[in-house]
């Protein structure tokens, strides 16, 4: 069956035993939709019973509760959003808790040291006030880059072509929470599976660095996972969720 074998393609193996009984929060936006699209389709690959439901209030059960968190182009809201929604309520009987924003939320003019301070601080004051839940930090996502004709023409007119600055902003982000958040287990490096998920490393070079961009094959629109995209970013999310021991 073609798509049997499509549908196992991505890395297989899920440890699905360490979710069990795990009760989990996850704030976000439409790639996170892409995520748990994902999720949802391993678990019927592998008759799992995973309940998912969207609320911003505590969870009441074993599963995924999500929600969408601030505002799409306003990440420094999100963050606030997403502490606002912990301290009233979400963080209760929650084991583990994500916040991952949005490669919309980056562009040329943003930035990303201030957001990435933000967004770690928030999630060093919640891991203090709320020592009974795993706060997971996640790297932004990726777009991908233009490329063609109309990517020559921008460098011939000495213009950088979509979305290679805006990359350029998003790896700064990700350096910093790599950094802070690499040992111990605290990272869903969401950036490097969008990078690296087709196969070979996916780089471009801005001002003579290279940038991590999105895999043109995991995406149909140049942000938005597509369904390889989303099951490579949903079992990386699973097993990195399944590693996080319950407190």
């Amino acid at each position: 069956n073609p798509q049997e074998e499509h549908m196992t393609t991505p890395h297989s193996a899920i440890d699905w035993s360490g979710l069990s009984g795990k009760q989990i929060v996850f704030a976000h936006q439409s790639v996170g939709t892409n995520i748990l699209s994902g999720v949802e389709q391993l678990a019927r690959r592998d008759g799992i019973t995973l309940p998912i439901q969207e609320q911003r209030g505590a969870p009441t059960g074993f599963g995924i509760t999500h929600f969408n968190v601030g505002r799409n182009e306003d990440p420094l809201g999100k963050i606030s959003d997403f502490s606002a929604a912990m301290d009233a309520g979400a963080a209760r009987g929650a084991d583990i808790a994500l916040m991952k924003l949005c490669y919309i939320d980056f562009n040329t003019g943003t930035d990303a040291p201030e957001v990435a301070k933000a967004y770690i601080s928030s999630l060093d004051r919640l891991t203090q006030k709320y020592p009974d839940t795993h706060f997971i930090a996640v790297t932004a996502p990726l777009a991908a880059v233009q490329t063609g004709p109309k990517a020559w023409i921008k460098r011939l007119l000495g213009k950088q072509p979509a979305q290679y600055v805006e990359n350029a902003k998003r790896a700064e982000f990700n350096q910093l929470v790599r950094e802070h958040y690499k040992s111990g287990g605290r990272l869903f490096d969401l950036a490097r599976v969008e990078a690296d998920g087709g196969g070979s490393h996916t780089v471009v070079d801005v001002a003579g660095r290279e940038i991590e961009a999105l895999d043109p094959t995991l995406t149909d629109d140049g942000g938005h996972l597509n369904e390889r995209g989303e099951l490579l970013a949903a079992t990386e999310f699973l097993n990195v969720v399944g590693a996080t021991p319950a407190k």
